[in-house]
């Protein structure tokens, strides 16, 4: 069971007639972390689904560039531990943190923090940074892999209630946040966000291309910017790939913060 921390809220979807089915599929689809009432919690009396979230979002600014960091959906592991990208069962850090610190978009205060300690870090801003940097997902519910979202609540509830929710959600945070640029992981997501979306990318990306649009649909002249999923090890060289693309994200964005 999670200890909520700062970077954790809560929110409920009513499920109405839909419950019975959607908890039918539950337990094949979130498997082991169903069994933790703090992520997930379903309520047979209202037919409805309290669930626990994360975003990183901070109180007040320090005048650095504010950069918006968008993922998908959470993973229920990292929920448990207390921070974005924690690391795996076995103990591995996630290939972002390595990408993001060998690129040079921030240096933190201590060798391999944990994961609640690192919630710590980026809401206190205690790391050197040119930025300030913010942590958002798309969707709030979450589950092991983003395309689980449809297998678990289907396409009507999906596209009635939880796209709408999402793209309203990520309005908002961009009118109120105001991030001067919005770096994404996900292609699908880019795809949602983007003036223009996008197919094959990854090999654009090995070849040295810089890809980012305009967000459609809202009073907001930063750009996105798509780079390598958070996950992607499918080459022998993903490291330097990764670290080479993020470098050249942040050096585009810090030019156009000298402009």
């Amino acid at each position: 069971m999670i200890k909520l921390s700062p970077i954790h809220f809560q929110t409920t979807y009513p499920l109405s007639h839909q419950y019975d089915a959607i908890k039918s599929r539950v337990s094949e689809i979130l498997g082991r972390f169903l069994a933790d009432s703090s992520i997930y919690n379903f309520n047979d009396h209202d037919k409805s689904l309290t669930f626990t979230s994360e975003r990183l979002i901070l109180e007040k600014g320090s005048g650095r560039q504010r950069i918006l960091l968008l993922f998908s959906n959470p993973h229920p592991h990292s929920l448990q531990w207390g921070m974005f990208l924690s690391p795996s069962i076995t103990g591995r850090q996630n290939l972002f943190w390595k990408g993001m610190l060998d690129a040079g978009w921030f240096k933190l205060p201590e060798i391999n923090p944990s994961a609640e300690r690192m919630a710590e870090i980026f809401l206190n801003l205690d790391y050197e940074s040119p930025f300030e940097v913010l942590f958002y997902c798309y969707y709030s519910f979450s589950t092991r892999y983003p395309e689980d979202l449809v297998k678990l609540f289907g396409k009507e509830y999906f596209n009635k209630v939880i796209e709408p929710e999402a793209r309203e959600g990520f309005e908002r945070i961009i009118q109120e946040e105001t991030p001067e640029v919005v770096v994404t992981f996900n292609k699908g997501v880019y795809n949602l966000v983007s003036a223009e979306p996008i197919g094959k990318y990854i090999d654009r990306l090995k070849a040295g291309e810089v890809i980012r649009r305009k967000i459609k649909d809202v009073d907001n002249d930063g750009p996105i910017f798509l780079t390598y999923p958070t996950g992607w090890r499918y080459d022998l060289n993903h490291q330097e790939y990764r670290r080479k693309n993020l470098e050249k994200v942040k050096d585009l964005v810090l030019r156009g913060a000298e402009k």
